[in-house]
């Protein structure tokens, strides 16, 4: 069905635009709001339908060209929502849409940050290999979007990507075909440091043979003196995951060596570190100030001890929990390295461990930053009967952010003093969120 002089009124969580058609509202990806579009609906529900935009008619106030062709193709990138707005506007729209949600607490709201750039931001990406060269998926699905230059990370990352693909190629290495599942290389990764000096590469295949594998480190490291380690990664199942739980170290080391908040890192290539350095050490300045010298801490889903290291100067005792053994290895190699005595870590998934941890561990403070599902219910519920004064709750996801903390506010048990937003994804419409819940 075909809607013509439709009118972008609103934006919803998921960053696309609403327009509104007889009683339904129709969502459509990569509009603003101003915008007049004639759409083809293609799924179609009771109450409101999803459309793609086959003519605009005017654009919306903010508008801008966007700066990529895999943004303008007919099934464009899916790496970007906004990448055709100006980013003051984003900011705009992401503010609104923490406000919208969350708009009986807007009496402790305090803003929203900005990034320090719009551009060049990541630190980490894996771009899909495919018959059609390399990329990342358009929208909700599995198909290539070739790129050369992607706004959102380093362009050395586009240049080593660009060699690797041609190594392999020479190399006769096969690029993975997803429904045969057939094939070798699946994803080119690469991860740095924030001033560039260190870039990991990780070659994700299918299989453990590589052909000329020691051309492709020589051709790579030859050109690119930066790169410090190079990864095979090996994923043999038939999976989304993109890691598997194989490896071959072909150069190198597989970790990096990174700077937060005056704080030294070792990362690992599997494990989880911020994908916006600048943004989360705004995050970490507004946590330290919560903190208080006699302060015992909990600092769930840990990863390095990114966060939890970050505040370790200012409390007397931390403990993190994390499942990802690589990640805690990290963490207690961090700790030793930047001078940390009052720290400890504990390998498993937080949700299976609290319960033992309170049991002879009396906290003043819990820092929580779950995936973006959040946090299991049945946690959350141990966690609100054990009382903890202080919750600290970094999110990447506001609608489970706020479904969790309605559960630790039941019957008045906590109350939220304080609720910001951080600006770690540009481009997109994603929001990292601060919530500070304190026991009443």
């Amino acid at each position: 069905m075909n809607i013509e002089n439709l009118k972008i009124e609103k934006i919803a969580m998921g960053g696309m635009g609403i327009g509104f058609h007889g009683d339904k509202a129709i969502f459509v990806a990569n509009t603003i709001i101003g915008d007049v579009v004639d759409a083809t609906i293609y799924l179609s529900k009771k109450d409101h339908a999803f459309a793609k935009v086959h003519t605009f008619h005017s654009r919306g106030a903010g508008h801008t060209e966007p700066p990529c062709e895999a943004f303008t193709k007919e099934e464009p990138c899916g790496g970007c929502d906004w990448l055709m707005l100006e980013y003051q506007k984003q900011m705009e729209y992401k503010e609104n849409l923490l406000k919208d949600l969350f708009r009986e607490h807007l009496n402790i709201y305090s803003g929203m940050e900005a990034a320090e750039s719009s551009t060049g931001y990541r630190n980490k990406v894996f771009m899909p290999v495919g018959s059609a060269g390399y990329g990342i998926y358009a929208r909700y699905s599995h198909e290539i979007v070739p790129h050369t230059n992607c706004q959102n990370h380093p362009p050395i990352f586009d240049d080593i990507a660009k060699a690797a693909m041609d190594l392999c190629v020479k190399a006769g290495v096969e690029p993975y075909d997803e429904v045969a599942n057939k094939g070798t290389l699946r994803h080119i990764g690469l991860r740095c440091n924030r001033d560039l000096s260190e870039i990991l590469v990780v070659l994700v295949c299918r299989s453990s043979r590589l052909p000329f594998s020691k051309t492709i480190v020589h051709g790579l490291t030859d050109k690119f003196p930066m790169i410090t380690g190079i990864i095979q990664n090996i994923n043999r199942d038939k999976t989304n995951v993109i890691l598997g739980k194989e490896e071959k170290l072909l150069f190198g080391k597989a970790s990096l060596s990174d700077r937060l908040a005056d704080l030294r890192y070792e990362i690992n290539y599997r494990s989880f570190w911020q994908i916006n350095n600048s943004t989360m050490e705004k995050i970490l300045c507004a946590m330290r100030s919560r903190m208080k010298p006699h302060f015992k801490v909990i600092d769930a889903y840990c990863g390095i001890g990114s966060i939890g290291l970050s505040l370790a100067g200012e409390i007397s005792e931390l403990v993190g929990i994390e499942e990802v053994p690589e990640a805690i290895n990290d963490a207690k190699l961090n700790a030793k390295n930047n001078g940390f005595e009052n720290t400890r870590f504990i390998c498993g998934k937080f949700e299976e461990k609290y319960e033992d941890l309170i049991k002879d561990f009396t906290a003043d403070c819990i820092i929580l930053d779950p995936p973006r599902a959040g946090v299991q219910e049945g946690v959350l519920w141990s966690i609100r009967k054990s009382g903890i004064p202080l919750i600290i709750y970094l999110s990447c996801s506001p609608m489970s952010l706020k479904r969790d903390i309605k559960i630790l506010m039941h019957e008045d048990k906590y109350r939220l003093t304080s609720l910001s937003g951080f600006d770690m994804f540009p481009n997109t419409w994603h929001i990292e969120s601060l919530a500070i819940l304190e026991r009443t």
